[in-house]
């Protein structure tokens, strides 16, 4: 009886065992079932991401490299930095350089020096002999109208008669140039002993007259350097004085003739033979350098045709200065 009940209860425990192991079997199918569907359903949220993230990629570079005149004008979207930094340096801003250069720098400086290769300024210099006059003021004033810069080649018996006007070539910022003390030329051309003395007399004059060494270092030959007495082949003594002195020494190429009133062989009004002469010798001095215009303030005619002469000037492209900047002596 016992052997019995003890394989009975032996056989009960053995079906239960056996049912517990049936549903830990069970449970660790369920188990790596649901295991494997989080793992398959994680596997295709990435690749959808990864498709979306591949898309808007695709797009930001769409919008910033394509477009470039978009990229440039606008400001660059905060929400995609990386892809549109890279396009801002490369098509925006380094591209920007290289036409500039290319397109505007290059070219118009090669076609400038090649076909209208730089050119020095077109310079006259206008000088007014013998005076000062009782023109003189008028002269200054149209100078001042025009801002124009002259040199008065002035003489010392002039300057005592006119010191005044003497001191307002000075003060107005003209060039107060030598033309020796007394114009004769008995005594600047009997010797160079005689040349120095009248050059030294004009200064001192100049000094007691105007108040101040405002006489410029600056001369011309009263006649010129060519002139009757002396000729070119006699200058060079006289020449030489000069600048051992400290005087540059200029002749002139460019006038009015109106010292010369022999040339008016057609008996022109002196208004009109004075322009005609002017343009007939600016013609004929085109290319020379430097341009020297002789005008002499002591004639009412010259003074009148001032203005119009200088409008002429103008209109051809000159403009003026002093020969105080001129280097060297000018002889004709």
């Amino acid at each position: 009886m016992d052997f019995r009940v003890g394989l009975y209860n032996t056989h009960i425990f053995a079906k239960a065992n056996g049912k517990k192991r049936s549903v830990s079997k069970l449970f660790l199918l369920l188990l790596l079932v649901f295991t494997l569907s989080v793992f398959a359903f994680a596997l295709y949220g990435c690749a959808n991401d990864a498709d979306l993230d591949g898309k808007q990629a695709a797009v930001d570079i769409d919008d910033c490299i394509i477009p470039q005149e978009t990229a440039h004008a606008t400001e660059i979207p905060s929400e995609a930095p990386e892809p549109t930094q890279a396009p801002s340096e490369s098509a925006t801003e380094a591209p920007t350089p290289a036409p500039t250069a290319v397109l505007t720098i290059a070219p118009t400086a090669a076609p400038t020096e090649q076909v209208n290769p730089a050119q020095p300024k077109k310079m006259i210099y206008l000088t007014f002999d013998d005076g000062p006059s009782k023109y003189t003021d008028e002269v200054l004033d149209i100078l001042n109208e025009y801002n124009i810069k002259a040199t008065f080649f002035t003489v010392g018996i002039s300057i005592r008669q006119h010191p005044k006007q003497a001191a307002r070539i000075a003060a107005d910022g003209h060039a107060l140039a030598c033309h020796t003390e007394s114009h004769d030329f008995s005594k600047l051309y009997n010797g160079v002993e005689g040349f120095v003395d009248q050059i030294n007399k004009w200064r001192q004059t100049v000094i007691s007259n105007v108040g101040y060494d405002a006489g410029a270092y600056v001369m011309r030959f009263p006649g010129g350097t060519s002139n009757s007495t002396i000729g070119r082949a006699g200058r060079g003594a006289y020449v030489n004085a000069a600048n051992n002195l400290g005087y540059k020494v200029f002749d002139w190429n460019i006038g009015l003739n109106d010292r010369w009133l022999a040339g008016n062989k057609k008996n022109l009004p002196k208004s009109e033979y004075f322009w005609e002469s002017y343009i007939d010798t600016l013609s004929m001095y085109k290319n020379t350098e430097p341009k020297i215009f002789l005008i002499h303030d002591t004639e009412q005619e010259s003074v009148k045709l001032l203005r119009r002469v200088i409008d002429d000037l103008i209109s051809k492209g000159y403009e003026f200065g002093c020969l105080t900047d001129v280097e060297s002596n000018y002889l004709m």
